[in-house]
């Protein structure tokens, strides 16, 4: 504001300020006398007195009829048409009265021509006002075909500089325009507009200024809002103590009663009466008091009993806590009652093995004579918390320094046993992992976890597998199983599952592998079945599978030049027969073995009634029980009853001279008894074939032709 008297006081124009680049909103002297002048023309007087302009223009204008100095001083304005004797013709045309009315108001309410008007028309050569004559309009009339448009030149208001539209309720319509609005709705001026008519024009407007500020007198006898003060919740309880009333005691008269009597508020109790309206009557608000302290009291109560209840929940809580902590403190000083016998024991079993190894009763490697009362105290008292105490590494280390002494003389295969009695007594304290981990561990699944040597699966790996690799690979002979057999049958249920499978597929395969490879089937003299077949209990026969492979190789090579008058073919193929699977065996047979009986059959055997020779017969009979009875059947009935068939023929066809039945029928019975020895007479081929021969003689005794029949000399 002190910025903006300045200008005020000093009659400068900011726009000084704005050709510097720099923006000011202050309100100059100019802008007050412009909105003071509105379109007086006194602004024009002024810069003209300013600059040092004479009024000789100004008397020029006001001669030649301008606007002058109620004009707008914008430019050139309308001169006055001359006047023409000529009248205008009356229009045949019939007028609207309603039109005619309008017309007549706006007339009356519009303004007369300033003495101004078109006083700009001596700048120019008056071709606008010569273009609205031709068209009929005449000076001093309005415009439009009827004369009801305006009159006067459209006026312009100057807003105050820098003032907003509509600032502070600033008026931005002229006086002619307020006129002309009025006269179109036929209006009568406000109060507000007639006082704002009537307001002289040189009094400055405050539309744009700030209310005015209170003076300082008034500022003095205003009155101050009270300072608020605060109280700590200390003052308050004291001054609530000090305004505390002692409380007297109220006497209450019952009346209720044939007489009247004072009662205290414990001997008010709720009367039988005769009507509800009586009972509601009598001491409504003492009643409605003791109902407010019975629902504070029964409130209470219930807070109470919730408190209670809540109590005893954490009291039973507590109590539980309590009993868990007992508990906990009675299993802690049974664990260091067991601690301390443990201690003890301990001291005892170090003390029996020093004195074992100075008496040299080390030799004679028994665990149980040495340990054995300790070990049943163990077993009795430690048994839950044998993995949790390490029991077992307690009782390893009295256990692994004799089994290591007893080794170095130990012969395992003429004492297979030793020490599994003592690891069967004491198995519950020699703990091991479990055989699903240990085979998970052993076929090395990276999925399980890492698997930790117990301290009998240490000792065992360590001690007592050295001494038995050694002499698996050094002393076993593979042609003699028995005693490794009784190794492995003995310490199987004990041993860890990872040293049982190790000693299998490490030691005993592999050496079973290389002699099976060395097995020469002409020239070995033991039969290789046995050295190899009592290793099915223990090996079982699908880890045995790829060596039965092999052997039924080597015996196909073998069997290449053999001749079925061998009869160690056969001793040596069928042991194995309960071994090889059915397919196996009919298919090892069908490739090696009846293509020599087939051969033999259809070259070396011959059927001769006079003189039978039945070598070739038995070899191929010797086979029976190996081959299946419809292969038996189809080697039969094509290399034996082909021939067969054909000598009964040809004896039958002899005249009657020369045949005799009674030696056919002989001949046929007797071949009957053959296959009834070898047991074939249930095989079903070979019975057809014989009922064949039965239908061939009856067919001879009724006198046909057998060659008719389709019989020929050869079957």
């Amino acid at each position: 504001m002190g910025r903006r008297r300045d200008y005020m006081d000093d009659g400068q124009d900011s726009s000084d300020d704005e050709e510097t680049g720099r923006i000011n909103f202050d309100i100059t002297e100019d802008d007050l006398d412009a909105e003071t002048a509105g379109f007086s023309g006194q602004q024009n007087r002024r810069r003209q007195a300013r600059f040092g302009e004479s009024d000789d223009e100004d008397d020029e204008e006001d001669m030649r009829g301008g606007i002058g100095r109620g004009g707008l001083g914008l430019g050139p304005s309308f001169l006055p048409a001359k006047k023409t004797s000529e009248t205008p013709e009356a229009s045949p045309v019939k007028k609207d009265p309603a039109k005619e009315k309008v017309r007549s108001r706006s007339t009356m309410n519009t303004p007369p021509p300033g003495p101004g008007f078109a006083q700009f028309n001596k700048h120019s050569k008056g071709f606008g006002q010569k273009m609205l004559e031709k068209m009929g309009w005449n000076v001093g009339k309005g415009l439009g075909a009827d004369g009801e448009g305006i009159i006067n030149p459209v006026e312009t208001k100057l807003r105050p500089a820098r003032m907003g539209l509509s600032f502070r309720g600033f008026d931005e319509r002229t006086t002619q325009a307020k006129m002309e609005a009025k006269a179109r709705r036929g209006e009568v001026s406000s109060e507000d507009e007639a006082e704002q008519e009537q307001e002289p024009k040189g009094r400055r407007r405050n539309a744009w200024k700030s209310d005015a500020s209170p003076t300082s007198k008034e500022q003095t006898h205003r009155k101050r809002k009270p300072k608020t003060i605060y109280k700590t919740a200390a003052e308050i309880l004291a001054e609530t103590e000090q305004q505390q009333i002692p409380l007297s005691q109220q006497k209450i008269i019952d009346m209720t009663g044939p007489g009247v009597r004072e009662i205290n508020l414990s001997d008010i109790k709720r009367t039988d009466s005769p009507t509800l309206m009586e009972v509601t009557s009598r001491l409504p608000e003492l009643r409605h008091n003791l109902r407010l302290m019975v629902d504070l009291s029964r409130a209470d109560l219930e807070n109470l009993s919730r408190e209670k209840q809540t109590n005893a929940f954490r009291m039973k809580s507590l109590q539980d806590e309590l009993g868990a902590i007992r508990e906990n403190l009675d299993k802690d000083q049974e664990q260091l009652r067991k601690l301390e016998q443990l201690k003890m024991i301990t001291s005892q079993l170090e003390q029996i093995s020093k004195d074992a190894l100075a008496t040299g009763a080390f030799e004679t490697g028994n665990i149980t004579a040495l340990f054995g009362e300790q070990f049943q105290i163990l077993e009795r008292d430690y048994i839950n918390d044998v993995r949790a105490m390490n029991i077992d590494a307690l009782v390893i280390s009295v256990w692994a320094p004799i089994m290591k002494y007893k080794s170095v003389s130990w012969n395992v295969l003429e004492e297979p046993t030793w020490g599994v009695a003592d690891v069967k007594k004491w198995k519950q304290l020699l703990t091991k992992n479990a055989d699903s981990d240990a085979e998970r561990g052993w076929t090395r699944n990276r999925a399980q976890k890492n698997l930790v040597c117990t301290p009998f699966e240490t000792m065992m790996n360590t001690i007592w597998l050295n001494k038995v690799r050694s002499a698996i690979n050094n002393q076993w002979d593979i042609h003699n199983p028995d005693p490794l057999i009784q190794l492995m049958e003995e310490w199987e249920s004990v041993l860890p599952r990872f040293i049982h499978e190790n000693i299998i597929h490490q030691l005993i395969l592999p050496k079973i592998s290389r002699a099976v490879s060395d097995w020469n089937p002409r020239t070995d003299p033991i039969m290789i079945h046995t050295w190899i077949h009592p290793w099915f209990p223990t090996l079982k026969a699908w880890r045995l599978a790829e060596l039965f492979t092999h052997i039924r190789h080597k015996l196909s090579v073998v069997l290449r030049q053999w001749h079925p008058s061998d009869e160690s073919a056969l001793h040596i193929i069928s042991p194995w027969k309960d071994v090889w699977t059915a397919d196996q065996l009919e298919q090892f047979t069908s490739k090696s073995i009846l293509p020599k009986l087939t051969l033999v059959l259809r070259e070396e055997f011959q059927v001769d009634p006079r003189n039978q020779n039945l070598d070739a017969f038995i070899w191929c009979l010797a086979w029976k029980n190996l081959l299946s009875d419809t292969v038996l059947g189809l080697l039969l009935k094509n290399e034996f009853f082909n021939k067969w068939h054909a000598v009964l023929v040809q004896w039958l066809n002899l005249d009657m001279y020369s045949i005799n039945y009674d030696q056919i029928s002989d001949w046929y019975r007797w071949w009957r008894q053959v296959f009834d020895a070898y047991g074939l007479d249930t095989n079903k081929i070979v019975m057809q074939e014989f009922r064949r021969g039965l239908e061939t003689m009856n067919k001879a005794l009724g006198g046909e032709d057998l060659y008719s029949m389709g019989l020929s000399k050869n079957g």
